[in-house]
């Protein structure tokens, strides 16, 4: 399962989940990547969907076991 979540899982969102493992903040990231907050917040939904989880922590610990973060 881990190579097909690896594809489907974009650019941006790879770049969210790296902030989002550095403990920024959705305002932080939507600077960061110039990007609205509103548009963070939705890719941080559809990021865990795609990974099946529910909630920061455990997308950030799900993207580690599916080698996600770099």
């Amino acid at each position: 399962m881990a190579p097909m979540v690896a594809q489907t899982i974009t650019r941006t969102e790879r770049e969210i989940l790296s902030l989002t493992a550095q403990g920024r903040s959705a305002p932080d990231i939507a600077r960061r990547l110039e990007l609205s907050t509103a548009t963070v917040k939705t890719q941080l939904l559809t990021i865990y969907e795609k990974l099946g989880v529910s909630d920061r922590s455990a997308a950030v610990a799900a993207a580690g076991r599916h080698g996600l973060l770099e």
